[in-house]
């Protein structure tokens, strides 16, 4: 469990960058991570309000716990994208926000 505390996310443009870092994070991370996957590792990346927090969770003794860390790590120490990943993100959270905003308790707060 890693947890990045960050004053970054008090400001909406703050949550919707590390909402759009996140999504394509994990987007990247699909493809290697499926052997993990099928090996029965789990990881969780979340956009905190402290900032990225980052779950991972054994449960095959026979992989080390730290291989899947150190894949999310290179991931994140080699962050790239190209602009059709980031527009499909984009379109994906617009969608989002907007499924969320209309809900009648978040508008009544």
């Amino acid at each position: 469990y890693v947890d990045s505390h960050s004053d970054v996310l008090l400001h909406s443009r703050s949550v919707v960058l590390i909402d759009t870092f996140v999504s394509i994070l994990s987007l990247n991370l699909s493809a290697p991570a499926y052997g993990a996957d099928t090996a029965k590792l789990e990881y969780e990346l979340v956009a905190g309000e402290d900032g990225l927090v980052t779950t991972v969770n054994r449960l095959n003794h026979k992989i080390p716990h730290f291989l899947y860390s150190q894949l999310i790590t290179d991931h994140l120490s080699d962050f790239s994208f190209t602009p059709a990943v980031f527009e499909m993100i984009k379109e994906k959270l617009k969608k989002t926000y907007f499924n969320m905003l209309i809900k009648s308790e978040v508008l009544a707060k």
